[in-house]
């Protein structure tokens, strides 16, 4: 075996160990399914494209035949059980960005050295809002001016006050806002959950590592056909496959 496939053997053997939580208890977090997230037309993937051509297609076909379909399945689940759902979003609250943190805004220079505009909007722009494919309702969606949503939006409080203990976090991408959303979850002593088919990274290998890591350290990973079974009972206490995205 090689130490990759060591360390995989662990990830398989710590998730056949029981996986208990109350249904009753858990929350959806759709992370960034924003316009310019799920689409091509926009800054964020016309600067990647310009500086390598071609780099983006495959993203955009998970996004498209993968992500979103999975992601639209989730919704309609936790408000049958009338369960809490939140969606993130990334976008600036000052017009020229500058309370972004310094690794968006690094990026937004990138944007206006190769095209001549930032690559992250303000908020309420047409391409910071939430996809119409997986569209939120009225009071759920949180804008953070971070990778993950606990250190700036008050996600944290509201979760304990709702008395939140699980996490199903979907979304994109996998390896920075969908993980570190779980991560900082977990940190924070909340059950995480990433449903491993309802999120991608820029590439396959971004979104295999990112799952991988997460699942050995901080939580599990299912599939949606799995979180839709798990919530389908009140109390839930079985061992879950590990999965193959």
């Amino acid at each position: 075996m090689t130490e990759q496939d060591k360390v995989r053997e662990v990830i398989r053997l710590k998730e056949q160990a029981p996986f208990a939580f109350d249904t009753q208890h858990a929350v959806l977090v759709v992370v960034d399914m924003q316009r310019y997230f799920v689409r091509c037309d926009y800054p964020l993937a016309q600067v990647f494209e310009k500086l390598v051509p071609g780099v983006t297609s495959g993203y955009f076909e998970r996004v498209r035949q993968l992500v979103v379909p999975n992601v639209q399945r989730l919704p309609a689940c936790f408000r049958e059980r009338k369960l809490p759902i939140f969606f993130t979003a990334t976008g600036c609250w000052m017009l020229d960005g500058r309370d972004l943190p310094g690794w968006l805004k690094d990026l937004d220079k990138l944007g206006l050295a190769v095209l001549g505009e930032r690559v992250f909007p303000v908020v309420n722009d047409p391409s910071w809002e939430i996809d119409e494919a997986v569209a939120p309702m009225t009071g759920e969606v949180l804008n953070k001016v971070s990778s993950g949503p606990f250190s700036s939006t008050r996600l944290d409080q509201i979760l304990r006050n709702a008395g939140v203990q699980t996490l199903f976090v979907v979304g994109l991408t996998t390896d920075v806002c969908v993980g570190l959303t779980a991560r900082e979850a977990a940190d924070c002593d909340f059950q995480a959950v990433i449903v491993g088919d309802a999120c991608t990274g820029w590439s396959e290998e971004m979104h295999r590592v990112g799952l991988e890591a997460f699942s050995f350290a901080f939580g599990r990973v299912v599939r949606t056909d799995d979180a839709i079974r798990l919530l389908g009972s009140r109390v839930y206490a079985g061992a879950v496959a590990t999965p193959t995205v």
